[in-house]
Parts: C-alpha cells; structure tokens; sequence
C-alpha cells in the first residue's frame, strides 16, 4: 500500500502518515536503498542527513533553503553598525522584505518575456 493510501486512510493529510515500516537490507558495504516509494513521498533529492536518535537511525531529505539570504543581510547589517535591538529589528525587516522584492522581478521578467517573439529579439539594437 502506497504512503498516501495509508495517510488517505487516516483522514488527515497534514500529518503525514503517523508511521510506516519496512524492513530493508544492508549490503557489506554498509549501504541502504531507500524505498521508492519514501523516496517520492519525501521529495528527496540527491543528499540526506542521518542522525542516531538513541538506539534508531533517522534519515531526513536535505532541504536547501536558496532564498533566505539571513547571513548576506546580518553581514550588511553589522557593517552599516547596528548591534543590539536595533540589529534584530532591521533584519526582520529587510528579511521580510525580501519575498515582495523576489516575486516583483518575476512579475517584471515575466512582462518582459510576454513582448519577446524570439531569442534574436533578446538582443537586437534599439533604433
């Protein structure tokens, strides 16, 4: 039975399924297979991280946040001097600021493609 079948089952999706086993084995190299079908239904990509939880392994999906860009505004920050009360209060600002700004240049650059035909329109010379 497929995870979304035991979670359909359930009757709440936001959960996710409360818990799913399956025994797998361990080749001599040490290496696991994750099952296809916790691979799909966890969206994974190409890393995981593991931890040893006691006397379990747990094996999460890498999430890479690319837009967040916390360390490039603190660094800004500190170098326009803020410090203290201050520092936290303009990050939270600038950080909130950020998502309107990203999707305002896809909007732009969304327009823009609209009025390009082809490539060759991209860079042709204003007369």
């Amino acid at each position: 039975m497929a995870i979304e079948e035991t979670v359909r089952r359930s009757g709440d999706m936001a959960q996710g399924p409360r818990k799913k086993a399956r025994r797998i084995a361990i080749s001599n190299k040490r290496q696991i297979t994750v099952p296809k079908e916790y691979y799909d239904y966890l969206e994974m990509e190409t890393e995981a991280n593991i931890e040893l939880e006691g006397n379990k392994i747990v094996i999460t999906p890498v999430r890479e946040n690319n837009d967040d860009f916390s360390e490039f505004i603190l660094k800004d920050l500190i170098d326009e001097g803020y410090g203290g009360d201050e520092l936290l209060q303009e990050f939270n600002r600038r950080k909130n600021n950020i998502r309107p700004a990203v999707e305002a240049l896809i909007k732009d650059a969304q327009e823009n493609a609209e009025d390009v035909e082809s490539v060759s329109d991209l860079f042709e010379e204003d007369e």
